[in-house]
């Protein structure tokens, strides 16, 4: 025990307003600027990247299109991890594999294939580890990791695999009916059961122990989502209109969401506070800079200027760079860094910056000139197509990610569906409907006017799923059609 005791073992700013009272912000003048694209190589159709910890390395999932005549289209897209070296800008391909991650000395770069989670020795890419966890869900401690294998909670290190506690047989998690998330540090988790009437239940653990409890408090209403914080074990709660901060204690801090100027989250670049705010319609993306504002569950404190990307939209550890996925054409996509400086904003409450480049005048120009009108709703993978019994396309990416609308519209559809569990469906022009399926949270609500790429939701594990994904699917006057050739 203790072993497991010792492997578990850029502020925005000091001035500060009180909530309710979104827009008392406006004039805070402690903020990070993230609106300068870095001048690096482009990486095409990235989906999901993540800072090394040192934040000089970034590991990107690439999509590669791969000839398949077994399927209908004749193609497959598969996935390979690329490394940049930021200083340099030299990028490595590393391996077929997906959702890389980095031990926090840096000496391990881990990624996940086929289902078992690989760890390669980062100096040399020699094959160090291969985990066959029962949950898809790791944490990084150290050079060791944390997994689940069936009612175990294991510890693995390259000296050996050992167990830490067992769960309790009423809580041992079975993917995908139950997903769990890890804590920064290790010390605690989340536990999320699905139910295929809508019924979700949530329980946080401790990792030390396997002890679980419930998080649901039948008073705070509904949960439909939670994340942990980049640092410590503060857990985010989104609720329907409220969003709420959990501290290592137990207590929720909570503020609606109409306090705020959007309903977009994320989280400062030390990990301690969260960002709320909007994000501009992403069709193509990184053409617009929003703002966010910092809030610690009690106070708003600092604020973020940030591009509007989509995919992972993560700080590198120093607070240097912005990185996220932005759109190149209907379906292109591209790994995009932003540098980020101190600055101060005006008392608007919007930056009024929009980087005008050739790239982003390229991107806008090619969405124009397209004659097709959809655009693909998630930076992930197709993972299925309209095919036999399958009524739409499968794009997969991690719980969380933005789901955009696919078109101009107007939202018709907020709910649960017995197979596709939550739903947001926008009715189009010309007979052409839109719905999105296996969602976390909605952004948007019923009657609202949405534009092409404008954030509607966030990537989820609910109804019949093999894992996190949208089901998007289309109709034009009540028959289904293939979005892709839209």
């Amino acid at each position: 025990m203790r072993a497991l005791a010792a492997a578990l073992a850029v502020v925005l700013g000091s001035a500060s307003s009180a909530l309710p009272g979104a827009r008392a912000y406006a004039a805070d003048p402690d903020v990070v600027r993230c609106e300068e694209r870095a001048d690096l190589p482009r990486i095409e159709h990235v989906t999901v990247a993540k800072w090394s910890p040192d934040g000089t390395r970034l590991a990107a999932t690439r999509i590669t299109t791969v000839p398949d005549p077994t399927n209908i289209t004749g193609w497959d897209e598969r996935l390979v991890v690329d490394v940049m070296d930021v200083p340099s800008g030299a990028i490595r391909e590393w391996e077929s594999g997906q959702r890389p991650d980095w031990s926090p000395p840096g000496t391990y770069l881990s990624f996940w294939y086929r289902g078992l989670f690989l760890i390669e020795r980062l100096s040399d890419a020699r094959l160090m580890g291969v985990i066959d966890p029962t949950i898809p869900e790791v944490r990084w401690i150290g050079d060791q990791v944390i997994y689940i294998s069936k009612d175990e909670i294991r510890l693995w290190s390259y000296r050996g695999d050992n167990v830490i506690t067992k769960i309790d047989s009423d809580f041992v998690p079975k993917y995908p009916k139950d997903d769990v998330a890890w804590s920064a540090d290790g010390e605690r988790f989340t536990l999320t059961r699905y139910d295929l009437a809508g019924d979700i239940s949530h329980w946080v653990g401790t990792t030390a122990t396997g002890r679980i409890e419930p998080l649901d408090d039948g008073a705070q209403g509904d949960i439909l989502y939670t994340e942990w914080s980049p640092v410590g074990k503060t857990l985010l709660v989104r609720y329907a209109d409220r969003i709420a901060l959990r501290d290592e204690a137990g207590t929720l801090k909570a503020s609606p969401l109409r306090a705020f100027a959007g309903r977009m989250h994320g989280w400062t670049p030390d990990g301690k506070r969260l960002l709320v705010g909007p994000v501009s319609p992403i069709a193509p993306g990184g053409t617009v800079i929003d703002r966010f504002v910092g809030w610690d569950g009690e106070t708003a404190s600092g604020a973020a200027t940030l591009p509007n990307l989509f995919g992972s939209r993560a700080f590198s550890p120093d607070g240097r760079y912005f990185a996220g996925t932005a759109r190149t054409g209907l379906y292109g996509m591209e790994l995009e860094i932003f540098r980020c400086t101190q600055g101060t904003l005006d008392a608007t409450g919007s930056s009024g910056a929009r980087p005008d480049d050739a790239a982003a005048k390229e991107w806008n120009d090619r969405v124009a000139a397209d004659p097709r009108r959809f655009v693909r709703p998630v930076a992930g993978f197709i993972s299925d197509l309209v095919q036999g019994s399958h009524t739409g396309i499968d794009v997969a990416a991690p719980q969380g990610t933005l789901v955009t609308a696919d078109d101009d519209g107007v939202v018709t559809l907020i709910g649960w569906h017995p197979a596709g569990g939550e739903r947001v469906c926008v009715q189009h022009l010309r007979g052409l409907e839109s719905c999105f399926y296996h969602l976390s949270y909605p952004l948007v609500s019923t009657g609202q006017r949405v534009v092409r790429g404008q954030p509607i939701a966030g990537v989820g594990l609910t109804g019949i799923t093999t894992g996190p994904h949208v089901h998007w699917e289309v109709k034009f006057l009540g028959r289904v059609v293939d979005p892709l050739e839209r």
